[in-house]
């Protein structure tokens, strides 16, 4: 196929569709063509394979080891889902499903069961401890007709059915995590890829046990938003979060994620909100019983299990209910203020993001994960679906950070100062360094999570610092970290 030819670009035809855009950036004297090349050689030039890259023993020998730590996570997981006790690992968000399923197939309704038994967990002498809480259905009342279709199935169809969708929903989420990381990154993020079930939000925990709807809901969102950012097509993004809003309505602040990384989204994004707002409201018309009875279950369950989430409001309003302080006005002002200022802030670096493409691979999982603190009520079933993105946010902040303290270095040293424009340290970072200091940092984590009595502050702790170390990242003056030129994106 010929290709178009530019010497004016000084873009050779041996390099990368990547390094070229890199190239048209860099050099503002880049004639039209030069682009007009990148985007028919980025359509139907696809990147070199990993098998053109390495040689065949050493793919074969990565292929074994990634199917081995697969097999050893999927027997461990099985293990102890067969193993554990019902209830407690395994199913214990899922037993709010069986028992509003069993209350309908014998014509009962869910939320007037769910109160008998919160009722009846209040007059326990062990009601203080806060021990063995009652799980309850609070869901609004549009997926009750959903409950019913399924409990026409069997028993363990239902069982099958269910679980198959939780873990292809896990891999959903993988798989849209990955795409975010540079071909560099992929070599060995591969092999980290087993033991995210392990460790959800980067700290252990057996989320992925729990059978949480979210796990199913989250894993389309995300498998839905990979055309987003990529090829800016976001219709089934929207289709996705419009479903999963009418399950769990919060899940509506996920629309700040393709105005944060898309173009020209506010329209689409507007309409989805106010359809997934609608139909929530609507409710209230249609089964206004039931709806009623749904808000007072809801209420009663926040009540018993004081469950604020790890967000910044959820932690404070955590701690002001501990100090027997009203929370609830201080609360909602606070996630007001909270809101308004990450959004702010998330917005310019949108815009900076727009006139700098080099950072846009980059700002794809912090803005997510920017997203995700949007949510008032942040869980461990929110945090479980970004740790890929938590993972790569965090190692491209510690390379970034080694280049600015060998920066820094070089300027203590007396050495020439390192400006806006010059190039990167011509010696390479050292990554065996790197990895064990990230090691160490992830050890350290689980250890408090281990030892605290409450693991929420730590999770916070740790998304929070997450969070932070991106934006860095992405904001620090003078920096040679986005001077480089990037890994290209596989397709």
């Amino acid at each position: 196929m010929p290709r178009f030819q530019d010497t004016a670009a000084l873009i050779c035809f041996d390099r990368t569709p990547r390094e070229k855009l890199y190239n048209c950036v860099q050099n503002p004297s880049v004639s039209f063509i030069s682009f007009y090349q990148f985007r028919i050689e980025r359509t139907i030039l696809p990147e070199k394979p990993l098998a053109s890259i390495l040689p065949a023993p050493r793919i074969a020998k990565r292929t074994r080891w990634i199917v081995l730590l697969w097999l050893v996570a999927a027997i461990s997981i099985g293990g102890l889902a067969v193993t554990g006790p019902p209830g407690d690992v395994t199913g214990f968000d899922a037993v709010c499903y069986v028992n509003a399923m069993r209350a309908i197939a014998h014509g009962g309704d869910p939320y007037i069961e769910g109160m008998a038994v919160q009722n009846a967990y209040i007059k326990l002498p062990t009601y203080h401890d806060g021990d063995h809480i009652p799980m309850i259905y609070v869901y609004p009342p549009m997926t009750l007709p959903v409950l019913r279709v399924l409990t026409r199935l069997p028993d363990w169809g239902l069982r099958l059915l269910y679980w198959s969708a939780i873990a292809a929903a896990f891999l959903l989420q993988l798989w849209a995590g990955y795409r975010m990381a540079s071909e560099k990154e992929r070599r060995w993020l591969i092999y980290l890829l087993p033991f995210v079930a392990f460790f959800p939000g980067l700290l252990s925990d057996w989320t992925i046990l729990s059978g949480n709807v979210a796990g199913i809901l989250y894993g389309l969102i995300l498998a839905a938003a990979v055309p987003g950012w990529k090829r800016d097509k976001w219709l089934w993004f929207y289709v996705a979060v419009f479903a999963a809003s009418i399950w769990k309505p919060q899940l509506l602040t996920l629309l700040a994620f393709p105005i944060l990384t898309g173009r020209k989204q506010w329209l689409p994004v507007c309409t989805t909100g106010a359809a997934g707002t609608l139909i929530f409201a609507i409710q209230s018309l249609l089964w206004p019983v039931q709806f009623h009875e749904f808000f007072q279950v809801a209420h009663m369950q926040h009540l018993l299990r004081h469950d604020f989430g790890f967000g910044p409001v959820g932690m404070l309003s955590e701690w002001l209910w501990r100090m027997n302080i009203p929370y609830s006005s201080t609360a909602t002002i606070a996630y007001l203020v909270w809101a308004v200022a990450l959004g702010i802030l998330m917005l310019t670096i949108s815009h900076r993001v727009h006139r700098r493409p080099l950072l846009r691979e980059y700002w794809i999982p912090v803005a997510l994960v920017g997203t995700i603190l949007l949510n008032l009520r942040t869980t461990c079933c929110d945090t479980a679906a970004i740790t890929v993105p938590l993972i790569l946010i965090a190692w491209r902040g510690l390379l970034s950070g080694q280049k600015f303290i060998a920066q820094w270095k070089e300027r203590r040293a007396g050495g020439t100062s390192v400006s806006a424009t010059a190039p990167a340290p011509t010696q390479p970072p050292c990554h065996k360094n790197l990895a064990l200091v990230a090691l160490s940092l992830f050890v350290a984590c689980n250890l408090l999570d281990i030892l605290w009595t409450s693991w929420l502050p730590i999770e916070g702790l740790v998304l929070l610092g997450v969070f932070a170390l991106g934006l860095w990242t992405l904001l620090r003056p003078a920096s040679s970290f986005f001077q480089e030129k990037p890994s290209p994106l596989m397709p």
